[in-house]
């Protein structure tokens, strides 16, 4: 039957041939935008690394160009922040705090030659009680640093492995683009700074000690506030460090905010792509839903010859919900061609295995589409009678 039905398919394969490339060109959509859902919902799934809930992102702009003055005042800045009841760590960062527009990017160099491009991140020893990082191995920044040799460097777990592989990292020296030489001290699980949706790169931690880094103001100050803080206290704070920084440009947000602007990156393009997609579909599921009646219709006396030769309305049935399904085949077939080369050649770089899931998946809604769309037609070719298709004739 089977066999029957591919040669019967085969022989009219031009006059299937638009229904054919619609199918073709629909998984090839459906497995793009499957594909790069899949990507986004399997960064979903893994850890940021860090809490975002109650934290509060300060910039902080100076407008005058007096250096040491600068540095003072934000001296001041933070012991003011800090002495507010209603918080409970701060810290200066550099300008890419999470969830931020902001990167800054270098490269490290391992002592035997391997080198790998990571983010770089400054911060004071309170960035981990702020964001409550949680190490792996070793320990954070510590007023033990201030004398240390070389610059002392915490890493995430994706550096780790794409520096030093199975090695401990602790205590091994690394060199920056800039020729820095840096001690790992410590390790921490994850962190995912870019998205929810990104996938996690390799950073390190430098710290920030402002009695020796009296070149730089820092434009990044996170702050934990304590559970019901609101926007009086925000008031509050804005006023008072506005009358410390004289001139200065403050602004306020929440991590939280900042979080939903940077899904709203994601999810709009992917919401936009599977409106696109569905409106394919649609009109691929049209076009099998007419196909089918028109060859119910021209094919009456057929149906009814095999009625008068004991065919049963499941036999019937089933050869028109066979034959949808042999186009669908063909048309997976050539665009399975295209999408295998996919994870072959790792394009995008993303992991193989969403590659054949997006595959897998696409192919699967391709043929559920296909047979609900036989069905009812399908249903009402099996009812012709014989003598109805004689009358007809």
């Amino acid at each position: 039957m089977i066999r029957h039905l591919f040669k019967l398919i085969w022989n009219r394969k031009k006059s299937n041939f638009l229904l054919i490339s619609e199918i073709f060109f629909s998984f090839l959509v459906l497995f793009g935008v499957l594909s790069f859902a899949l990507y986004n919902y399997h960064n979903y799934r893994q850890p940021l690394g860090f809490t975002h809930d109650n934290v509060w992102q300060v910039w902080i702009n100076p407008n005058t160009d007096s250096t040491a003055q600068n540095l003072a005042v934000q001296e001041q800045l933070l012991q003011r922040v800090r002495s507010f009841p209603e918080v409970a760590h701060a810290s200066l960062a550099s300008s890419n705090t999470p969830f931020s527009f902001n990167t800054m990017n270098g490269d490290l160099t391992y002592e035997k030659g391997k080198e790998v491009e990571t983010h770089n991140f400054e911060v004071q020893d309170e960035f981990k009680d702020v964001l409550g990082l949680q190490l792996s191995q070793g320990r954070w920044f510590g007023p033990q640093d201030n004398s240390s040799l070389h610059p002392a460097i915490v890493i995430n777990q994706k550096l780790k492995g794409d520096l030093f592989g199975s090695e401990d990292p602790l205590g091994k020296k690394v060199s920056a683009n800039d020729s820095t030489h840096y001690t790992v001290i410590g390790v921490v699980n994850h962190f995912r700074p870019a998205s929810e949706y990104a996938a996690e790169e390799g950073a390190f931690f430098g710290r920030i000690n402002l009695s020796k880094d009296n070149k730089y103001v820092w434009t990044g100050l996170l702050i934990k506030v304590k559970p019901g803080t609101g926007v009086a206290f925000e008031e509050k704070m804005v006023k008072e460090i506005s009358a410390i920084a004289k001139g200065w440009s403050i602004e306020v947000t929440t991590l939280e905010k900042m979080r939903q602007s940077k899904a709203k990156m994601t999810l709009v393009p992917l919401v936009a792509m599977a409106v696109v997609c569905g409106f394919l579909v649609f009109n691929v599921a049209l076009g099998l839903f007419g196909v089918l009646w028109y060859n119910i219709n021209k094919r009456t006396s057929e149906i009814g010859l095999r009625r008068a030769m004991g065919a049963t309305t499941r036999q019937i049935r089933t050869q028109f919900v066979g034959e949808v399904l042999v186009m669908a085949t063909f048309g997976l077939l050539l665009g399975l061609l295209l999408a295998v080369q996919f994870p072959l050649l790792q394009v995008f770089q993303l992991s193989p295995a969403i590659y054949w899931q997006g595959i897998g998946t696409a192919a699967v809604l391709i043929f559920l589409l296909v047979a609900l769309c036989a069905l009812y037609p399908s249903q009402q070719a099996s009812r012709i009678q014989p003598a109805v298709a004689l009358h007809e004739e």
